[in-house]
């Protein structure tokens, strides 16, 4: 352990590391990359920090109390049981959180997802129901128009 602190460079970085001290241990250090990750209130991982570079050595931390990180050594094992029922081994994009079957489609993935923030995507429960009822807010136009967004509509009692 001892070695490899040795020939990674902390100039200038004050201990324990902030996140934002993070961005100048990777310009130090051009051979490697950085990501964070923290648990949220239900055990769900959620990117915290995604770096911008794809580098020789990536690192991905979890982010515990305080300031103190976790080394998380296989991504794949610490995300399996809340992305999929197949326990075997998933590919991750590391900045949304959506797995992947092959190390392809994650390479397809990544050319529009490398364009946006880090952000976990939240599907509603099956069976949730999200309705329009500010009707006083919509206009009557001589025009309609049915997009299919899988949903049911139920009839509406003033039209």
């Amino acid at each position: 352990m001892r070695k490899q602190e040795e020939s990674l460079n902390f100039k200038g970085i004050e201990f324990p590391m902030s996140l934002q001290a993070i961005d100048k241990f990777e310009r130090l250090n051009p051979e490697i990359s950085v990501n964070v990750f923290r648990f949220d209130n239900i055990s769900k991982v959620y990117p915290l920090r995604i770096s911008k570079f794809k580098r020789q050595k990536e690192i991905d931390l979890m982010l515990l109390e305080n300031k103190h990180y976790c080394l998380v050594k296989n991504l794949s094992r610490l995300m399996s049981m809340q992305t999929s029922k197949h326990h075997g081994k998933i590919v991750i994009c590391r900045r949304c959180l959506n797995h992947f079957p092959n190390e392809k489609a994650l390479e397809k993935h990544e050319e529009n997802c490398q364009n946006h923030d880090a952000i976990k995507i939240v599907l509603p429960e099956k069976g949730s129901i999200l309705e329009f009822k500010n009707h006083k807010h919509s206009m009557r136009v001589p025009i309609v128009v049915y997009a299919d967004f899988e949903s049911f509509t139920k009839p509406i009692d003033s039209c």
